[in-house]
């Protein structure tokens, strides 16, 4: 009898953990992050504890509580919030304390140029930034063999250890390329623009033969009383696997992707990248572009850090980007969250941008460790703020922890930029002196500040970040 009472208790145990499930309410608990139900100020095993009790009426959770416990934000309290916070909290003791380089990732790269030009000799001149070490004299190797691709173009391709050799220069013996960043999400390079006589902008390309993946937009509620658009691409594998995706967040989504640009310099072709270093044996990566394609752009993408130096102070002296913050990290991601296969580990995410944009992705990063591993900041524009503003700001933070992101820093010194690399290398060599432990500085004389120069730098950003 007794042993047919446990068996009976057992079931009905098995019940209530199943089909109970607490309602959530609107009423939010914003001190706390989400599953942090007890609220001591981090998610623990006692807060999925707190969970199953309270799934079987041992407990009783509060409104505030109960918002707090739907760690899985599908709208209702159950054992999978539980099991959800299980498996993070099993994640972060088996994470490495520093990144390493993702194992199955070789440093051979396939690297290949569309002829578009009809250049009637094509050169390859590789050499490595930090040594200045070329692998031949100018103009290089000379490449004669190649492929017809669809338009009739000839390609020519070459397989470049990219440890070795980081930079490239495509070149006729007279005309050339720009200078390229070479990477494990390098892949195809073409000549986009031919204006420059002295250097010629490229595009990329995927060449991977592999489906493209998809691109869904939605609109999400702004605190300032408009919807922003939202842009979500996720990978051709996407749909195959049930597996977490690691997550860029980028500023200005409206320029990422091709066709949705504003201007004559293209977009950063951002998924061209993701689709290179996965055919190059990296994972997986969901891109999310946010809109700041409108006029509040230079507000939200400022923080208020202090007084901005009087020379721009017309135009940022509004300086909303803690509220653009709040809304990435509290509307985006949980949105990203619950509605695609998007990791929450802190060592998945990563915030980028480029000129403002960089600049609050270098912000947002320092402010939400807890959410971001990783920050790729391009162009930005450290020189808003005086010494004395970044000084008292930066003495916030302890910036010798492992806890502090990643950060990728890039900058050019050609037409506008060289008014923000002043600021770029005196914001660098603080950092560095402050103890800035996984940092890369990245550097171009002569690019200019524009997205023809921020999609071939974007695929080392997320490379250096990501593998």
């Amino acid at each position: 009898m007794v042993i047919i009472i446990k068996k009976i208790l057992a079931v009905l145990l098995i019940i209530a953990f199943s089909m109970s499930a607490v309602s959530v309410s609107g009423v939010t608990s914003e001190l706390y992050d989400n599953g942090d139900v007890d609220r001591s100020g981090s998610v623990t095993i006692s807060d999925a504890n707190l969970i199953q009790r309270s799934l079987i009426f041992l407990e009783k959770l509060d409104s505030a509580q109960a918002e707090l416990a739907d760690y899985n934000l599908d709208g209702s309290v159950n054992i999978l919030d539980v099991t959800e916070i299980q498996m993070t909290l099993a994640d972060y003791k088996q994470a490495p304390a520093e990144k390493s380089p993702n194992p199955t990732v070789g440093a051979n790269v396939k690297i290949y140029f569309s002829n578009n030009k009809n250049w009637s000799k094509v050169y390859f001149y590789l050499y490595n930034s930090a040594t200045e070490s070329a692998e031949a004299a100018w103009p290089g190797r000379q490449v004669t063999s190649y492929t017809l691709n669809e338009s009739g173009e000839k390609v020519y391709s070459r397989t470049v250890n990219v440890d070795t050799y980081d930079r490239i220069i495509f070149t006729d013996g007279n005309k050339q390329t720009v200078n390229i960043p070479l990477c494990r999400a390098s892949s195809g390079f073409f000549i986009s623009d031919s204006s420059n006589s002295k250097a010629m902008l490229v595009g990329t390309y995927a060449y991977t033969g592999a489906d493209a993946g998809t691109i869904e937009t939605t609109t999400l509620s702004y605190p300032s009383g408009y919807n922003k658009k939202i842009w979500v691409w996720t990978p051709a594998d996407y749909r195959a696997t049930g597996k977490k995706y690691r997550t860029v967040y980028v500023m200005d989504g409206q320029n990422l992707f091709d066709g949705d640009h504003q201007d004559n310099f293209g977009g950063w072709e951002v998924t061209d990248a993701v689709e290179s270093m996965m055919s190059n044996g990296g994972r997986g990566v969901i891109i999310v572009g946010i809109d700041n394609g409108n006029s509040y752009r230079d507000s939200e993408l400022t923080p208020d850090l202090g007084e901005v130096v009087p020379s721009y102070r017309k135009e940022f002296s509004k300086r909303t980007g803690e509220q653009f913050s709040d809304f990435v990290v509290n509307t985006v991601m949980p949105f990203v969250q619950k509605n695609y296969n998007s990791s929450r580990h802190p060592d998945d995410n990563m915030i980028a941008g480029s000129s403002s944009g960089g600049l609050e992705a270098f912000y947002i990063g320092l402010e939400n460790p807890d959410k971001f591993s990783m920050i790729g900041a391009l162009s930005p524009a450290f020189l808003l703020f005086d010494d004395s503003v970044w000084d008292s700001y930066l003495s916030r933070f302890d910036l010798s922890s492992e806890q502090i992101p990643a950060l990728y820093l890039y900058n050019g010194n050609g037409d506008y930029e060289n008014e923000l690399y002043p600021d770029f290398i005196a914001m660098y060599n603080r950092l560095e002196m402050l103890g800035y432990r996984k940092m890369k500085c990245s550097t171009e004389e002569n690019a200019a500040h524009n997205e023809a120069f921020w999609r071939i730098v974007f695929p080392e950003a997320i490379s250096w970040c990501l593998l």
